[in-house]
């Protein structure tokens, strides 16, 4: 049994890929037992909870793609489609701070500072 990064996070992702068109292809597939979306769209991808996808009109919008027999392909996901599903999920998890927050903090950590000291609780 291979433990290598890669080994470990395909059998962690296990699903189909859905071929709409040579523009659009949608993921749908199992990650840490819950369901997920990736839908790979001209050169963008979107990640979306089950039930956030089917909710958005996209889940109806693939069914009935289905029933006029317009989806091209069904397979399962390869390994390149796999790590770009990886990559997504790295990314959502990753704390996301903008500028107006930090701008803020900073301001918030200046007037900490002036009213420390002001109150003597902070020297030099």
């Amino acid at each position: 049994m291979t433990t290598t990064p890669q080994a470990i996070s395909t059998s962690a992702v296990q699903g189909s890929l859905l071929r709409l068109s040579e523009r659009q292809e949608v993921a749908i597939y199992l990650r840490e037992g819950a369901g997920w979306v990736a839908d790979f769209h001209d050169g963008r991808a979107t990640l979306h909870s089950v039930s956030e996808w089917h909710g958005s009109g996209s889940g109806r919008m693939l069914v009935h793609a289905q029933r006029r027999d317009a989806v091209e392909t069904i397979s399962p996901l390869p390994d390149e489609v796999v790590q770009r599903i990886e990559s997504l999920h790295r990314r959502m998890e990753e704390p996301t701070v903008g500028p107006f927050v930090q701008n803020s903090l900073a301001a918030l950590a200046v007037c900490l500072r002036r009213w420390s000291a002001r109150l003597g609780l902070v020297t030099g």
